[in-house]
């Protein structure tokens, strides 16, 4: 009787003591959490109070800190910020230019990717901010956030049907280039339509042949020397394809290309048939007179389609996710079109580290074509998003590159982390917070109700430093 009771007890005390300890393991492991919380915020306000102190001494003293107390600077010194709000101009407002479509702008409650409705705001403006012209007032916001599913940000605010045509037969003025009445000659990558005699002219300079020596040189050349570098620049993904894929007279669709390089490559190497939707109609004759690819229809970003019958073992995409306006739509219909064992291959879609790493402007770097942006972690979770399996994810200089196949109808895939989405969030404000910094005078005053916030951010994540005459300037890179 003993021994049970003894063996009873035992058993209880047991119990109980591994509630005990599952309790006490618990209040530990939030008493790490909380410490580590607590020293996280007490080395953010010790960041911030130098700064301040800095900041505050230099307002007083009118002169930066000691070269012995800054020690070596690593970094040459920019452009004059000012540091204070009241110092700022009264922003002037752009002219506006020719008169856009104003009904046909969408405000995105879902990301345009996968369709997720938690996100974060990232950067509200585009390009068109930095603009002495803009189309009108609306055309400069863009409201850009991340999606807390896929990772893709995009830009809430777009412009669709006859708007987007509109800044798509404006190009150059859109992205910041020199506009279509400002240039000279045929361009073969503008938008401007081609005349009858244009079109002659370029048609007689396609035919010349493409590897013209440079020794000896010859007098009065008709050659397209843009032909040869393109063929060169694409080399790479020609290269990436055969090693990758086995092609055996393969029907290829290049959408965007810009003369048709790849096409032509893979139909010298592997035979087959090639199609193409080329953006202007410079590049669609060259398409069709150089690589003899058929080329009946120009790309539409807006309502895409591909309105050449058949499915295709290769769709080929230059700069195609960035600038899709219904990405969800577009990548659907590429997978309905691909043929059974097809792949998708993106090239020249631009890594958010474009902006986020080098020091550019995320301003200047968002045009209004830009309507999603990416690294390559989420350019794979918008594929897979989409219903596609990526089979090589990596980059070509510094743009990403993707090459799937069609997955399984319901494969399962992984979204974001919250750490993945915390780190990005940060990495845009600070690449917002030096936009900020970097836009000449006359609108520095759009963020006067947050510059005296913005300058301290920036002065503790050492983008700022002082001069020798106490003045603050951008750190350069």
């Amino acid at each position: 009787m003993k021994s049970v009771l003894r063996r009873g007890t035992e058993r209880v005390m047991r119990a109980l003591m591994r509630s005990f300890e599952e309790r006490v393991d618990d209040q530990h492991q939030r008493l790490v959490g909380k410490i580590e919380r607590l020293e996280k915020r007490m080395d953010a306000a010790i960041a911030k109070g130098q700064g301040e102190a800095r900041l505050l001494a230099s307002r007083f003293e009118h002169q930066g800190p000691s070269t012995k107390d800054r020690g070596p600077r690593p970094r040459r010194l920019g452009a004059r910020v000012p540091q204070h709000a009241h110092e700022l101009e009264a922003p002037s407002a752009p002219q506006t230019g020719e008169t856009i479509p104003t009904e046909s702008i969408v405000e995105l409650a879902a990301c345009s990717v996968c369709g997720h409705q938690t996100f974060t705001p990232v950067c509200e403006f585009n390009r068109f901010l930095l603009s002495e012209i803009a189309p009108d007032a609306q055309a400069i916001r863009a409201d850009y956030a991340l999606c807390h599913r896929c990772g893709v940000v995009v830009a809430r605010r777009r412009p669709v049907g006859e708007r987007f045509r509109f800044l798509v037969e404006h190009f150059e003025e859109t992205i910041g280039r020199v506009s279509v009445d400002g240039q000279r000659g045929t361009k073969v990558l503008g938008s401007r339509r081609l005349s009858d005699e244009e079109r002659e002219q370029l048609r007689a300079r396609a035919v010349q042949p493409m590897f013209a020596s440079e020794v000896p040189r010859q007098r009065n050349r008709q050659h397209l020397p843009q032909l040869l570098r393109d063929r060169l620049a694409v080399a790479a993904h020609v290269e990436i394809l055969g090693s990758l894929l086995k092609l055996e007279q393969p029907r290829v669709l290049e959408i965007r290309p810009r003369f048709g390089a790849i096409g032509g490559a893979l139909r010298r190497l592997y035979g087959g048939e090639t199609f193409a939707l080329p953006l202007f109609e410079a590049q669609q004759l060259l398409v069709r007179e150089v690589y003899g690819t058929c080329a009946e229809h120009l790309l539409d970003y807006d309502a895409f389609s591909i309105p050449y019958s058949g499915g295709f073992d290769l769709v080929v995409a230059n700069h195609l996710l960035t600038h899709a306006v219904h990405p969800q739509h577009t990548l659907a219909t590429i997978r309905q079109r691909l043929a059974p064992g097809g792949h998708l291959y993106l090239y020249n879609e631009p890594d958010e580290s474009d902006f986020l790493e080098s020091g550019k402007s995320i301003f200047n770097t968002l045009n209004a074509f830009h309507l999603q942006a990416f690294d390559g972690a989420s350019l794979a979770r918008a594929l897979q998003s989409a219903g596609f399996e990526p089979v090589y994810i990596g980059h070509h200089h510094d743009n990403c590159i993707a090459l799937a196949g069609v997955a399984g109808d319901g494969a399962a895939w992984d979204p974001i982390s919250k750490k993945q989405i915390a780190r990005r969030v940060a990495k845009y404000a600070q690449a917002r917070d030096l936009g900020i910094l970097s836009l000449p005078e006359r609108l520095q005053g759009v963020f006067a109700s947050e510059w005296d916030a913005v300058v301290q951010r920036a002065f503790a994540a050492k983008t700022l430093d002082f001069d020798g005459d106490g003045n603050l300037r951008l750190r350069k890179r």
